[in-house]
């Protein structure tokens, strides 16, 4: 890394606390200075020493331009708090269903739940995800970074260690987990650009791509009755979703919030599906909702309001 993105990086740090409007603003300002300053054949190190030190500037444009305003910080805690509750929410009903409701041994007496096979105390353990996730609501906001990162990462390894049993239905958990996070710091910081929206436009139709491609390229076997047709066994309800999705991701893109709502609402359909269903694909529903829901909601809680 060079001098001058050190210098930038150290007066970016310094402005997180003022409008991310006003923080580009005095980025832009001095890299033009250093690109005018190397116009003019100036070293870097004079040139820094002519703009004085990070803290000086950042001293400079809080006296211009104040601390961000109340209001972007009371949108960065509703947005955490969101996030962070849903995902306490989703911990809670995915652990009293793979606990209590869904069948999950085959025995000579039929299909049975977790609590019937191994008692109370085991199948309380499915609700340890959501202890853990309710944890960063009751820390104060200055260990709230540090403990919302801890309490992610323990969900996250509690979910890869049971993997494809009982772990792997509390992604939605461990994703809205670390999407509170991102939402936390980045809306108090420079808040969320087109690239975010891209990419979770991108992560919202992926799933839909990665299933028409194969239906369109004329797969037969598995993929389509027909092998010249999109027959894959699907309702027509369920094409209209997937194009639903499609559109949605669309529109994130562009920016629109209530398309995150709209996104939200098919992911949590998707979801309670798959706990509900008991079927073959239970697992694949569950992720499947799990990211449309997370991306959705995210969209919803950052977008800012058209006027």
């Amino acid at each position: 890394m060079s001098t001058e993105d050190t210098y930038l990086r150290s007066v970016e740090r310094m402005l997180r606390d003022i409008a991310p409007e006003h923080r580009t603003a005095v980025l832009d300002d001095l890299r033009e200075h250093f690109a005018d300053a190397a116009d003019a054949g100036q070293p870097v190190d004079e040139t820094i020493r002519g703009l004085g030190t990070p803290r000086t500037i950042a001293e400079r444009a809080h006296e211009e331009f104040g601390v961000a305003s109340a209001e972007s910080d009371a949108r960065a805690e509703r947005a955490w708090r969101v996030l962070q509750g849903a995902a306490v929410v989703m911990a809670v009903v995915t652990g009293v269903v793979v606990a209590f409701i869904m069948p999950s041994f085959a025995t000579d007496e039929g299909l049975k739940t977790l609590f019937e096979m191994q008692g109370l105390w085991p199948a309380l353990i499915a609700l340890v995800p959501a202890l853990i996730t309710v944890v960063p609501l009751a820390v104060g906001r200055a260990a709230r970074t540090p403990v919302t990162i801890i309490c992610a990462g323990l969900v996250t390894a509690l979910a890869l260690i049971g993997g494809f049993t009982i772990g792997g239905f509390f992604l939605p958990s461990v994703l809205l987990s670390w999407a509170a996070l991102v939402a936390w710091v980045r809306l108090r910081g420079s808040g969320f650009g087109i690239g975010w929206r891209i990419a979770g436009g991108v992560l919202a139709a992926l799933p839909v791509l990665s299933f028409l491609i194969p239906v369109f390229g004329g797969m037969p076997g598995r993929y389509a009755d027909d092998p010249v047709g999109p027959s894959v066994g699907i309702d027509s309800w369920g094409w209209v979703l997937l194009a639903g999705v499609l559109a949605l991701a669309a529109l994130i893109v562009v920016g629109f919030r209530a398309a995150g709502w709209a996104l939200t609402a098919i992911g949590l359909f998707v979801l309670i599906v798959g706990l509900v269903s008991g079927g073959l694909l239970t697992l694949l529903f569950v992720w499947l909702g799990g990211l449309w829901l997370t991306i959705g909601l995210t969209h919803a809680v950052t977008a800012a309001r058209r006027r």
